[in-house]
């Protein structure tokens, strides 16, 4: 299990770990084993739990930017409703809190002291000497999150992956089931094909030009020229604000001292609690009784750590003997933070009531929060300051550029005020463009009709962050139909494609024909003067043939006695034609599988198995914990 999360761990955290613990974040909050969260708009609930609307807007922003990651500069920022990724996260975030829910439900939680060892050997915290707990402190803090809070997030994952790994072990495959498989996914089968491209047919395809002509006006509307408009152009581009700005040792320093001014005084507190929760079974004067015996057990010696496993009715500190951790103040509700930082280190104090019961509390350690050297940071910091500054400078410059595009009557006057460029690009339609010009948004914003033909300048566009656009028409150049002169490379191309297509069709037709009516495979090799490709032993994996050719041979019948052989015509996406020949077929043997072989057969079935398995679960759960979803919260996010 420890080399299992280790690997997880590897995949969550990345260097710069601020990023990737906004993934985490997204799934789990700020301490999502923790009692003392406070309350935020949810845009879900399952059973008791909640999935909230910061939750759900971190996981959106990292879907929109991967989305716009993968597009580029044709990115188009209406796709995240168009392929329903909100809906889609909304999902992924109740599956888990489902699974969530029912890990705790089900009493599994992590190992103290697994978690420890996978945080402390996780290279993002790693320094010369080993762990390095200042650098640990500082990533964490760097986005709002306590070690505590971290600890648990990673808890809470490992509990789901104790629950999904019960399911899938829970699964099990028979003998007869696996035998079974075998003889059809291990089915092996001989075919041979004869292959005609419609390229070896282009030097029979005789054009005319009456035959062009007629091609042509069957399909003119295809050759139509639509609409397209010609624009002249401003662009901001924040990549060249950066480029510009200069930022000095100074004020490097200055950052560093900020940051230093930020970090002092930051005080943490390592401790750890027994909370006596109110019950039917319990009223508050028990619960205030048992904590002072209690007390009085741990003034006299006894072991905190197996008294909290033994009483403490907190799930998340329990089975770790109380601790949670370092924190700051802020994390905990009133009460149980005015104790705790009035207390000295290795002082006991309780009973202290909260909301959620009556606390013992046990302070361990308390330290300030180092900040890294300045050696160190200065090439962020530097970095950062780059990057407001030029921030600050694209937003000023995009605010005169909106001013100015909204009241001048064409672009020369932003232009010359901005020291920006007219640029004239290309005419582009409707449907495409080049670069920017190729987004959405842009090619949007060109066919409005206030731009296209009320001749405003448009409003200033982001196709992309960091970019801004404002464009004007300056001419429409209507649809129009094409004459066959001006098309008649591209017409005359395709008039060749389908009748070469055609002729290879017609080919491929002639000999199945001769074959089905009885012609041997000699026979048609030697008419045809061309050759069978063969290949015996033909698997369902295999992945060097085509696959219509492969799925082909594998939806013919098995030959009989009768009829020796199958035959079939496969078209190929290329339009290549192939004439498939089945002569055998012979089912898989278990029996004659290797060790591993059996292994990697029993994975596959049991895969599959615990497929169906989890989706009943999955469905069970649903039934345990019921989802109510607020969809008004998805668009009202803070």
């Amino acid at each position: 299990m420890l080399q299992t999360m280790r690997e997880h761990a590897r995949g969550v955290f990345g260097w710069l770990i601020i990023g990737s613990i906004i993934a985490v974040l997204a799934v789990f909050g700020f301490g999502a084993l923790n009692f003392f969260v406070v309350s935020e708009p949810a845009v879900a609930t399952v059973g008791e739990g909640r999935v909230t609307q910061s939750e759900f807007a971190a996981e959106l922003e990292r879907q929109r930017q991967q989305l716009a990651a993968s597009f580029g500069d044709s990115f188009d920022p209406a796709l995240v409703e168009q392929l329903g990724i909100p809906e889609r996260v909304l999902e992924s975030l109740i599956n888990r809190e489902l699974l969530s829910a029912a890990a705790k439900d089900a009493g599994l939680a992590a190992p103290g002291g697994e978690l420890d060892q996978i945080i402390t050997s996780m290279p993002q915290f790693q320094g010369d000497l080993g762990f390095d707990e200042d650098r640990f402190r500082f990533a964490l803090q760097s986005i709002g999150m306590t070690p505590a809070s971290f600890r648990s997030a990673m808890g809470a994952d490992l509990s789901v992956d104790q629950l999904t790994s019960g399911v899938a072990d829970s699964s099990f495959i028979t003998e007869a089931e696996l035998r079974a498989l075998a003889t059809v996914l291990l089915q092996s089968r001989d075919i041979a094909w004869l292959r005609l491209a419609p390229s070896e047919f282009e030097a029979e395809v005789t054009v005319s030009d009456e035959a062009l002509e007629a091609f042509f006006e069957a399909r003119r509307s295809a050759y139509r020229a639509p609409t397209r408009v010609r624009v002249e152009a401003l662009r901001l581009d924040r990549f060249d604000f950066e480029e510009a700005q200069t930022i000095s040792e100074e004020a490097v320093l200055a950052a560093y001292e900020r940051e230093k001014a930020a970090f002092e005084g930051q005080e943490q507190r390592e401790a750890a609690h027994i909370l006596l929760a109110e019950t039917d079974d319990r009223d508050l004067a028990a619960a205030q009784a048992l904590a002072e015996a209690l007390l009085e057990r741990l003034e006299a010696g006894e072991d905190f750590a197996a008294l909290a496993e033994e009483f403490s009715d907190d799930p998340g500190s329990a089975s770790d003997g109380g601790r949670l951790g370092a924190a700051a103040r802020g994390t905990f509700v009133g009460p149980f933070e005015e104790a705790l930082f009035s207390m000295a280190p290795g002082e006991l104090r309780g009973p202290v009531e909260t909301e959620f019961g009556v606390h013992i509390l046990r302070l361990d350690n308390v330290f300030t929060t180092e900040l890294p050297s300045f050696d160190e940071l200065a090439f962020s910091l530097r970095e950062r300051l780059r990057a407001e500054a030029a921030e600050a400078a694209f937003a000023e410059a995009k605010a005169k550029l909106e001013v100015l595009a909204y009241e001048a009557p064409d672009l020369t006057e932003p232009a010359e005020a901005l020291g920006l460029d007219l640029e004239r690009p290309a005419p582009f339609s409707r449907d495409g463009g080049e670069g920017i010009f190729a987004t959405a948004a842009v090619r949007e914003a060109a066919f409005s009709a206030e731009v296209r033909e009320e001749g405003y300048n448009s409003e200033v566009l982001e196709p992309r962050d960091g970019l801004a656009v404002v464009l004007r028409v300056i001419e429409e150049i209507p649809a129009r139909d094409q004459t066959l002169d001006e098309v008649r490379e591209a017409v005359t191309q395709e008039f060749i494609a389908e009748a070469s297509a055609r002729l290879a069709e017609d080919a491929a037709q002639a000999v199945l024909d001769e074959l089905t009516a009885g012609t041997s495979i000699f026979e048609v090799t030697q008419a045809k003067d061309r050759e069978w490709v063969r290949e015996e032993g033909l698997l369902r994996t295999n992945t060097e043939l085509p696959p219509a050719l492969r799925d082909a041979a594998f939806r013919l019948a098995p030959p009989t006695a009768e009829e020796l052989r199958r035959i079939d015509r496969v078209r190929l996406p290329s339009g290549e034609q192939l004439v498939l020949i089945l002569t055998d077929v012979r089912p898989g043997r278990y029996d004659a599988l290797s060790d591993d072989q059996k292994t990697s057969l029993r994975a596959q079935l049991a895969q599959r198995s615990q497929g169906i398995d989890f989706t009943a679960f999955r469905g069970a759960l649903a039934r345990d914990f019921p989802i109510k979803r607020s969809r008004s919260n998805m668009t009202e996010l803070p």
